[in-house]
Formats: structure tokens, C-alpha cells, sequence
């Protein structure tokens, strides 16, 4: 769902598979998190889907 939001909104993103990529997996670990989605923008993390909070975040990466 996050990617079709992200896709919608024409926003562009990096997807990492934490079951292909072990690095993924481990930076993961180190934000804290241990359940995906995990959406990351502007430094900000999204845990799940979100709408409001992907929304928000993507708002505020569009102010000057």
C-alpha cells in the first residue's frame, strides 16, 4: 500500500527487501523497528501504513 501511495502522489523511493538484502535487515534493527513497512523521508520513519503521517511528511519536505 505504501508503494501505490508513493506511486499515486509520484513521489520517488527506494525499496529495500529485508528478506533479499541482510543490510537492510540490520539498519532496520537499528532504527528500532522490527516490522515492515518501515517508509523513511526526510529522515522522518513511518512505521506501516500510514496515510496521514506519509501525507505529512512529504508535506513538509515540500516547504522551503
Amino acid at each position: 500500500m505504501v508503494k501505490e501511495f508513493l506511486s499515486r502522489a509520484r513521489q520517488a523511493f527506494t525499496e529495500r527487501n529485508i528478506e533479499d538484502d541482510p543490510a537492510a535487515y540490520d539498519e532496520l534493527l537499528s532504527m528500532g523497528f522490527k516490522v515492515v513497512p518501515v517508509t523513511i523521508i526526510d529522515g522522518h520513519a513511518i512505521k506501516g501504513y500510514d496515510e496521514r503521517a506519509l501525507r505529512q511528511a512529504l508535506a513538509a519536505g515540500a516547504e522551503p
